[in-house]
């Protein structure tokens, strides 16, 4: 599912990039240069870099937008047990509350979709144009930035990813809950794990940092090994909220991937270059 959802949003995007781009009479961003970062635009050759630059991020604003009911589809499949019945597409599109993305999950989509193209595509603009760190003369310091620009872009989409979830598990349980009163099924929408609530954007990072659950912070070892040395023990801390460790989870795998690709390309002779 992932597959099909990532194929089609990458040809959707294409094609949307293109038309856009021959409406105003500009390059098309995918066709200027070589790619700069993971999945990025190397926009800095194109007439008109900012024009490019919008076409980019709009062009995947049109694309998320359209094929959020297949990210729907697939948050669905992966929040529900494999009991939960129906695990194939095209059932599971008679259960979508509608084929158009709900106005609850339009900021979260289009913030998640957005902001990695934004970062990625602007990337090489800022290196080259701006800090004249070019891929020919100094490629070990290019390469360092688009890794660098590459972990700042993974650091940014985690959180909004997490909400973005929250907010399609929550759509879908109201649904099922609405279809389930009007009618006489039985099945209900039954998730792996208890999800969260969903407020919005803000207001759930908000929420997941500062009341969700319970964090415990533990002394360091400085202050534990004095404490214990004038004969007591500095206790535990508990307070409410996740912190920012609950909007970043799942960082490690990602952090460790960009690592793996940048080693590989270093490897390889790129200079570690994406």
């Amino acid at each position: 599912m992932s597959f099909i959802y990532n194929f089609l949003l990458k040809t959707t995007e294409s094609w949307f990039r293109s038309a856009i781009s021959a409406i105003l009479n500009v390059p098309d961003p995918g066709l200027i240069g070589s790619t700069g970062g993971i999945g990025g635009l190397d926009i800095i050759d194109s007439p008109s870099p900012l024009t490019s630059l919008a076409i980019a991020v709009a062009a995947t604003a049109i694309a998320a937008t359209i094929l959020a009911p297949l990210d729907l589809i697939r948050t669905r499949l992966i929040a529900t047990p494999i009991s939960s019945q129906p695990r194939s597409i095209y059932p599971c599109l008679s259960l979508l509350p509608s084929f158009s993305v709900s106005p609850r999950l339009l900021p979260a989509t289009l913030l998640h979709a957005c902001i990695p193209t934004l970062v990625s595509s602007s990337t090489p603009l800022i290196l080259r144009s701006t800090l004249s760190i070019d891929p020919i003369l100094t490629p070990t310091t290019y390469s360092v930035g688009t890794f660098m620009s590459s972990t700042a872009e993974l650091f940014m989409r985690l959180p909004l990813e997490t909400v973005l979830r929250r907010g399609q598990v929550a759509v879908l349980q109201d649904h099922e809950n609405q279809r389930m009163y009007n009618t006489t099924d039985d099945r209900t929408f039954k998730t792996i794990v208890e999800p969260g609530p969903f407020r919005g954007v803000i207001a759930s990072m908000w929420f997941i940092a500062r009341d969700e659950g319970i964090s415990v912070s533990s002394p360091d070892a400085a202050r534990a090994a004095s404490a214990k040395a004038m004969g007591f023990e500095r206790p535990s801390r508990m307070r409410k909220g996740q912190g920012v460790r609950g909007l970043w989870r799942g960082w490690r795998v990602g952090v460790w991937g960009l690592v793996g690709i940048w080693g590989a390309a270093a490897l390889g002779g790129g200079g570690g270059e994406f």
